[in-house]
């Protein structure tokens, strides 16, 4: 089964995100922290992660930074930040895509599905 981590602090988000990606057929790991969301990657070992940028304790941009020195697994930042600046900042740091808050769920899957099928997973 295809494991996406998600790393999100906001309640209505994870909720929306952790039913819209289990009917379709993935398995959900939820951080609610940058800390947290540090552990999970090495415990859970993902094939993706949906990444917010305004995170507790460790922001997301340094979370992206930290995962992609050692791993390529694509990660898509979901975020309320939408000035193109911080995207420009979000891929410079390792994002794969940027998605701004609110958001489409069916576009966020699709994207998740285009990202998978192009890592090979």
């Amino acid at each position: 089964m295809t494991t996406v981590l998600l790393v999100e602090d906001e309640d209505s988000f994870v909720e929306a995100l952790t039913i819209g990606l289990g009917r379709e057929g993935y398995d959900v790991t939820v951080a609610r922290d940058g800390a947290e969301a540090l552990e999970c990657f090495e415990s859970v070992d993902p094939d993706l992660i949906l990444l917010d940028l305004m995170l507790p304790r460790i922001n997301g941009l340094e979370v992206c930074r930290d995962i992609r020195s050692r791993s390529r697994v694509p990660i898509i930042m979901v975020t309320a930040k939408s000035d193109e600046l911080d995207a420009v900042l979000g891929r410079r740091v390792g994002a794969d895509d940027y998605v701004t808050k609110p958001y489409r769920l069916g576009d966020l899957l699709e994207r998740v599905k285009n990202l998978l099928a192009d890592a090979g997973s």
